[in-house]
C-alpha cells in the first residue's frame, strides 16, 4: 500500500511539472521607497509579493487604437478636453489622460512619485476619484493608473510615423489649476534621447507649457495623442518661450507594456456636464 502511495505521488509531480507552462510569465508587486507599486517579473525577494490576478498574467494592459465618438465628432478638441484628468497629491499637481473607457490613464512618474496610495483625479464633470498606481516608468517619467470608472471619453495612441515638423498640435491640462485648458503650436523637432541609460524619444513643441500640464496628452486636432508632456526648458537668467517636451507615445506604448485591443464599436460615455 505504501509503494502504491509513493508511485501515484511521484505520478502527480510528474504530471504536474508536464502540465506548468516555464515560459508563462510570473508577475510581482513590489512598492518602492516612496509607496509607489511596480510590476516585475523579476524572480522574487524578500520584498516582492507574488500576484495571483489574471489580468497581471503578462504585464500587459489594454489601450484602444480607435474611439469611434472621437471620430465622429464635429469638435475633436472638446471630446478630447473631456478624456484628460486633474491628478493631484498632498504634493504635486498634474494632468494625466484616459487611454481606455475602464478607467486606465496616463500621466507623469513625478506628478505621482511622492504619493504612496494617495493619488485623486478629478474628471471633466467634477467628480474626484481614488486612483491607484499600476506600473511605472521613473526613467521615462511615465505611468500608468487605474480609476474605478467606466465610460469617460479616451484617446486614441499613435507613433512616430504621426509626428511630422511644422504639424499642429494641442496641448490639454490644467495649469495653474485652470482645468481643461488648450492650447495650440506645432511639432518643433523630434529628439532622440538617453535618460541615464535609458533611450528616450521626445517631441519638443511650442504649444503652452506651464505648470499642471505635466501628464497631459500632446495631441493632433483629429485627436490623436502623440506624446505625453513632460517639461518645459526654463532658465532663472533667460527668458525662454515654447520649448517644450513631450514624452512619445511609442514610449508610452512600450513603457507601459501597453497592447492594442481588439477594435470596438461605438459605445455610449459620458455626456459633458
Amino acid at each position: 500500500m505504501d509503494k502504491k502511495i509513493i508511485y501515484l505521488a511521484i505520478f502527480l509531480a510528474l504530471l504536474l511539472l508536464f502540465l506548468h507552462d516555464p515560459a508563462t510569465p510570473q508577475v510581482y508587486r513590489y512598492k518602492d521607497k516612496n509607496g509607489v507599486v511596480h510590476f516585475t517579473d523579476t524572480p522574487p525577494d524578500g520584498t516582492y509579493t507574488r500576484l495571483q490576478e489574471g489580468r497581471f498574467v503578462n504585464t500587459q494592459f489594454p489601450y484602444y487604437a480607435n474611439n469611434p465618438l472621437l471620430e465622429k465628432a464635429a469638435n475633436k478638441i472638446e471630446v478630447v478636453s473631456r478624456a484628460v484628468i486633474g491628478v493631484k497629491t498632498p504634493k504635486m499637481r498634474g494632468s494625466g489622460f484616459f487611454i481606455n473607457r475602464t478607467g486606465y490613464a496616463v500621466t507623469n512618474y513625478h506628478v505621482i512619485a511622492d504619493a504612496a496610495s494617495e493619488v485623486k483625479a478629478i474628471t471633466f464633470d467634477g467628480q474626484e476619484w481614488n486612483a491607484r498606481v499600476i506600473t511605472t516608468e521613473p526613467d521615462k517619467d511615465l505611468a500608468l493608473i487605474h480609476l474605478e470608472s467606466e465610460g469617460y471619453p479616451y484617446l486614441p495612441l499613435g507613433k512616430l510615423t504621426d509626428v511630422s515638423i511644422g504639424k499642429e498640435v494641442y496641448t490639454v491640462g490644467n495649469p495653474l489649476g485652470l482645468s481643461h485648458s488648450v492650447s495650440r503650436g506645432i511639432v518643433s523637432s523630434v529628439r532622440k534621447g538617453m535618460k541615464k541609460t535609458t533611450p528616450v524619444t521626445l517631441i519638443q513643441t511650442d504649444a503652452a507649457i506651464n505648470v499642471g500640464n505635466s501628464g497631459g496628452p500632446l495631441i493632433t486636432p483629429e485627436g490623436l495623442v502623440l506624446g505625453v508632456v513632460t517639461f518645459k526648458a526654463a532658465s532663472p537668467k533667460l527668458p525662454i518661450q515654447g520649448i517644450g517636451f513631450a514624452v512619445s507615445s511609442e514610449d508610452i506604448i512600450s513603457s507601459l507594456s501597453l497592447v492594442p485591443a481588439k477594435k470596438e464599436t461605438a459605445a455610449p460615455e459620458k455626456q459633458k456636464e
